[in-house]
């Protein structure tokens, strides 16, 4: 399960699925033995907290709707208006079109939503389509990512989803540096937010 195609499914798995799901339920059992692995100290924190706690945090960083701290999907970063369904969601949107990925879960929602794009990632990669994978790194998850999981690091009440925000920031930083991706310089809109209302409270 240490192999790239393997840890961006089960990273997406873990950012889109409630934790209390079964799909998430099946990938804390499965690292629970993986000792030294990426992903087996997750485990571990899902025990140390109640379910209830668990489920609260999730909704608050990656489901909820109105008010959210970091919200998981790449428009609200990288449009102006911090509007879902933006402009950048429908470049996505072509460009799963583009490489044949198929986005229907199902509910009508963006399908920008981080663990969504890295799911598809692991799709491109499980392909062998390593030039689209890059595309989609360099294009619509990169420009917004670091931003995204540095806040829900901060933003999280739960040292599981603390942990998730780190390591999937850490995963992906160093995928991009080994790889030799370059990110698409794009603006980031809800970056400036957060460091406006920090000066502000300040």
């Amino acid at each position: 399960m240490q192999n790239d195609t393997a840890i961006a499914r089960l990273l997406g798995a873990l950012l889109y699925h409630s934790p209390n799901s079964e799909t998430v339920t099946s990938i804390l059992h499965a690292v629970a033995g993986q000792e030294g692995t990426l992903l087996q100290p997750l485990s571990q924190l899902a025990l140390e907290v109640d379910a209830d706690e668990l489920e609260a945090d999730f909704f608050r960083l990656l489901q909820g709707d109105g008010e959210m701290p970091c919200p998981p999907w790449g428009s609200a970063y990288l449009d102006p208006e911090n509007a879902l369904f933006g402009s950048s969601t429908l470049e996505f949107r072509a460009f799963l079109t583009e490489v044949g990925i198929q986005c229907d879960t199902g509910m009508r929602e963006p399908e920008d939503h981080i663990g969504l794009m890295l799911m598809g990632f692991s799709v491109l990669l499980e392909r062998g389509e390593h030039t689209h994978a890059a595309q989609l790194l360099t294009r619509h998850l990169m420009p917004f990512a670091p931003s995204m999981l540095a806040s829900m690091e901060k933003h999280a009440s739960t040292d599981f989803y603390r942990a998730i925000a780190a390591c999937t920031l850490g995963w992906l930083n160093l995928y991009c540096e080994e790889a030799d991706i370059q990110v698409a310089t794009r603006p980031c809109y809800w970056e400036k937010d957060i460091v406006d209302g920090d000066q502000t409270g300040s």
